[in-house]
């Protein structure tokens, strides 16, 4: 399988060194590489009748090795009636990918729902090959796909998608003519987190964030940074760290902003753009004798379900799962129906539990959990 991904890969780049592009590679390269009729090429790769076995063989390998990528929107080559659903995860560290696997349990049941079925497909978000998202549909004859959340709104497959015409759902921004998009309100929670810790009396808090090309960690803390200014506070970008979503890097942000704090007058609350990295500052610091919240209040955000279950149970930013499957799937439907694409946002929440408090103080009673 590497090998033959890596000659495949290398065709690619021998056909864009030629100044031709992967898509442009098409039916007539082919016949042409193969000395046979361009119809005869159509009708095999389109799966009709009249081609002989080993002739059909030939031409799947030859488009293989050309790096053949068709126009995905074309009625014949779309899975219309397979009833198979790819969902498409982002290739990330093992435990910041635990949100996004809670997805695919809701996301089969709404699928069942409505009589299709799922395949989950890893992609990696670097080295991306071109064509291999293609590859995915054709390969299963997918009927439609699920973009989930993780991938940068500039990640190639994302384009490809789109420039396929492969009806989609993405969790995130990017819309076309058959791609449609769901996602929770980044910057409103953002916003929320800094207006309880600003009323809680917080004025230096601490943010930890995770990678910055990925949009949903800019506009946690662009939303963090606008609720501040509301009151007339700007944020110390002293007191911002970069994270990678692990509950690890949480741990050495978490440590890295006590330590540089306490040389500068200190913070007295720290938000953490995602639950596993604000579990991971918590434990660290509890590690150090920093007592929560009587020293630190910590904030997170997903409310993911482990988050009730932390010592003391994690306030955090929640944006319900609930309905954005059946949201992200309605979408599907539509643009399979050949509906235009179109842009759905959800707003979340706070839920109050017990790691934020005042200033020196001892923290609400859980609210909800």
């Amino acid at each position: 399988m590497t090998g033959e991904r890596t000659e495949q890969g290398g065709r690619r780049r021998e056909a864009r060194a030629a100044g031709e592009s992967v898509a442009e590679v098409g039916i007539k390269a082919i016949a042409e590489a193969l000395a046979i009729s361009p119809s005869t090429v159509s009708r095999a790769l389109n799966g009709k009748y009249g081609v002989r076995t080993e002739t059909r063989a030939r031409i799947m390998d030859m488009a293989k090795r050309l790096g053949y990528v068709p126009h995905l929107g074309a009625k014949q080559l779309v899975g219309k009636s397979s009833n198979l659903v790819g969902l498409f995860a982002p290739e990330s560290q093992r435990e910041a990918s635990l949100g996004f696997v809670a997805l695919f349990p809701p996301l089969q049941r709404q699928l069942i729902a409505q009589g299709k079925h799922a395949l989950i497909f890893s992609i990696p978000l670097a080295n991306y090959e071109p064509g291999r998202f293609a590859e995915c549909v054709l390969s299963r004859g997918l009927e439609g796909c699920i973009l989930l959340p993780g991938f940068p709104e500039q990640h190639p497959m994302i384009a490809e998608a789109i420039r396929l015409g492969v009806p989609c759902v993405h969790f995130g921004t990017a819309t076309g003519p058959r791609c449609a998009a769901v996602s929770s309100d980044n910057r409103e929670g953002g916003r929320l987190a800094a207006r309880l810790l600003y009323g809680l009396g917080h004025r230096r808090i601490g943010f930890i964030g995770g990678p910055p090309e990925l949009r949903i960690s800019r506009e946690r803390y662009a939303g963090f940074c606008e609720g501040l200014a509301e009151f007339g506070l700007r944020h110390d970008p002293a007191l911002a760290y970069e994270g990678s979503f692990s509950g690890a890097s949480g741990a050495e942000a978490g440590q890295a902003l006590w330590e540089r704090t306490r040389r500068a007058g200190g913070m007295t609350a720290l938000f953490c753009a995602n639950d596993l990295m604000a579990a991971g500052a918590i434990m660290r610091l509890a590690g150090l004798g920093v007592r929560i919240p009587e020293q630190l209040s910590v904030v997170g955000y997903d409310d993911d379900p482990f988050a009730a279950y932390l010592n003391p149970p994690l306030t955090t930013v929640h944006h319900d799962a609930e309905p954005i499957d059946p949201m992200a799937i309605g979408l599907l439907l539509e643009v399979l129906e050949g509906r235009e694409g179109r842009q759905v946002t959800l707003l979340p929440r706070i839920v109050e539990r017990a790691s934020a408090a005042a200033p020196g103080g001892t923290g609400p009673p859980p609210i909800s959990s």
